[in-house]
């Protein structure tokens, strides 16, 4: 999963000017740390319980995952977060924001995020429970308007005139 979200700032020669360059860079990397926290509260939800019945990708998945539990001797139906075959990752918790450099990269360790989460490959099964796409989060920050609320209070903080 690797999306941008870019951000614009207009009369960014100026403020550094005004400012400096140090002050503005670190205004920056809290400006992209806390737009990407933004990203993450939107895709960290845990949708509404799973649809029944399953929505397979195919009958080659829905045969693969019976096998699946039942060769290590799992129950079939598989429980969000209390699943004794360890297969949850608690997907929900794990999501993260980190800086890189002037970049913030909101992600998730979790081994199976992209058959759930990613716009590009999410399974129908989990696309019908209602999991938000990585697509969808940055999609939606954008359109609520989030580096710009971020960046007013940011400016709010730090410049006083």
């Amino acid at each position: 999963m690797n999306f941008d979200y870019g951000i614009e700032i207009k009369g960014l020669a100026a403020l550094t000017r005004k400012l400096g360059a140090a002050q503005v860079g670190a205004m920056i990397r809290e400006l992209t740390l806390d737009t990407g926290k933004e990203v993450q509260k939107i895709i960290a939800v845990e949708p509404r319980p799973s649809h029944r019945p399953v929505i397979w990708a195919s009958e080659k998945q829905r045969r693969w995952y019976f096998w699946w539990r039942t060769s290590h001797g799992w129950p079939l139906p598989y429980t969000r977060n209390t699943d004794e075959s360890g297969m949850s990752e608690r997907i929900k918790a794990s999501w993260k924001t980190v800086q890189r450099g002037q970049d913030a990269v909101v992600g998730t360790p979790a081994s199976y995020a992209r058959w759930v989460q990613n716009g590009g490959v999410q399974q129908p099964m989990h696309r019908v429970t209602g999991w938000i796409t990585d697509q969808q989060a940055i999609l939606q920050a954008q359109q609520e308007g989030a580096a710009e609320r971020v960046w007013q209070r940011i400016l709010g903080s730090w410049v006083k005139e």
